[in-house]
């Protein structure tokens, strides 16, 4: 699996997971740096380059120089958060170097009062699902966790579906989604003992099983958003979003908060296609959510253990409610198709084939489906990293072959926030799509009743006496 993010990387689409931390005060350096040391290079992968010939690919200690692998940029003047975009689209456009261990993190010391950090990891070290883990243990629950006594807290609130993506599943749960019909140490045999024959027989009728599976699927919409990727990224997301607000709006209309999120995203991308002239009648959307297929005892902090389940959105719906009353029902065939077990396993196959298998695959792939959707949960209560607050998480994992958007819903302390990662072939400027998030969000608050007019009193009648 970590070898696959190797080979289908392309000089359009690098295979990176990107993740933006913005904080409310300045994060002194040597700080950060004390605290990858003690926290980060234990976990033998960021201590690794990957070395590559003719027969594969091997991981190698690499001596970590941590002056390198932390750049400090100085943003140019002006409107901050726009140049901090174009910033992280320049990021997810450059390789990291192969000559060192495959990760580096940007340190932006002065942003908005604060700062922010921005990291970026090879998708061959582990999925985002795992990253996320990492970052979980990088940080803290008070700026002073050393010190902090425990409080009482409130209890956060019951997982949503979603979330439940993350969760590390039962191991009769990872067995039943019999992941392209196998598990995938049974195909490096060859790799590592060449002596031993490989199943290829097997492999490929588990391969034919997932492009069977991507074949069943009907041709996703041809919209703006499928195009040829040029390899230039812009990057965009939201203001944060009250989660009580998303909450509030999702019991007015009998729903649930991920179908409020996923009905703004969609009036979104609905909204932005009218504006660019395109048509949205009958539009749909195929997306791909990212499943964790960890089992409950796996002790494997990194690599690569994740599938793919499709959700359609339904772009086409021009009025607010009937769209969040269609995505409502879509939510819900959703979960019945991941506890289906479902899953799409195309990424355990691919890099064990010719690239010209790949390739096609990975054609079918951006046919099928015009977007990676990712839902982040985060902390319901705030974290700090290095003593510094964090107040806005964002994250996104690389789009494949040639699919050119990334979508990720971050839910964190109490809002939410939704970013767009896009190849300027199919979006020039995603903020277009991330700025009417709100518009959306307030289309589908209930309308205010009427006010009652008083009722009018007949004039009293006076009479003489």
């Amino acid at each position: 699996m970590d070898m696959t993010w190797l080979q289908i990387e392309q000089k359009t689409n690098l295979m990176q997971v990107l993740g933006l931390l913005i904080l409310e005060t300045p994060l002194d350096r040597s700080v950060l740096e004390e605290r990858l040391r003690k926290d980060l290079l234990p976990l033998e992968r960021f201590s690794q380059q990957v070395l590559r010939d003719t027969a594969g690919a091997v991981w190698e200690t690499h001596q970590v120089e941590l002056n390198v692998h932390i750049a400090e940029v100085v943003l140019p003047a002006g409107d901050e958060k726009a140049a901090l975009e174009s910033l992280i689209g320049t990021l997810a456009a450059t390789p990291l170097d192969p000559a060192r261990p495959l990760w580096q993190v940007h340190l932006i010391r002065s942003y908005r009062g604060g700062s922010a950090l921005i990291a970026r990891v090879h998708h061959c070290i582990a999925d985002s699902i795992a990253l996320i883990g990492v970052l979980r243990t990088l940080t803290d629950s008070s700026p002073n966790a050393a010190e902090a006594l425990p409080t009482a807290s409130v209890p956060p609130p019951a997982p949503s579906h979603f979330d439940k993506l993350y969760a590390p599943l039962t191991r009769t749960m990872v067995e039943g989604i019999k992941l392209s019909g196998a598990f995938w140490a049974k195909y490096w045999s060859l790799v590592f003992n060449p002596q031993q024959a490989f199943d290829y027989a097997r492999a490929t009728t588990a391969l034919t099983l997932e492009i069977g599976k991507l074949n069943g699927l009907q041709d996703d919409s041809r919209t703006l958003f499928k195009a040829q990727p040029l390899g230039v990224k812009r990057a965009s997301w939201s203001p944060p979003l009250s989660g009580s607000n998303v909450a509030s709006i999702a019991a007015d209309n009998g729903t649930t908060t991920n179908a409020v999120l996923l009905a703004c995203l969609t009036g979104a991308l609905h909204d932005y296609l009218a504006a660019q002239g395109a048509s949205t009648a009958g539009v749909e959307l195929r997306t791909l959510m990212p499943v964790n297929l960890r089992n409950e005892d796996s002790e494997e902090p990194l690599g690569n253990r994740s599938g793919l389940i499709p959700i359609e959105l339904p772009v086409g719906i021009a009025d607010p409610k009937a769209r969040l009353e269609e995505m409502h029902i879509r939510v819900q065939d959703f979960s019945r198709t991941y506890e289906a077990q479902r899953t799409l396993g195309l990424f355990s196959l691919i890099g064990q084939t010719p690239r010209a298998v790949q390739l096609q695959a990975l054609k079918l792939l951006a046919n099928k489906s015009s977007a990676l959707l990712c839902h982040v949960p985060g902390s319901h209560e705030p974290r700090y990293l290095a003593g510094a607050k964090i107040i806005e998480e964002m994250f996104w994992s690389p789009a494949s072959g040639e699919m050119g958007l990334t979508i990720s819903i971050v839910s964190y302390d109490g809002h939410y926030q939704i970013g767009v990662l896009a190849d300027a072939a199919m979006v020039a400027a995603p903020s277009d799509i991330t700025n009417r998030i709100e518009a959306e969000l307030l289309a589908l608050k209930p309308s205010p009743a009427p006010a009652r007019k008083p009722a009018r009193r007949a004039p009293r009648k006076v009479t003489s006496t």
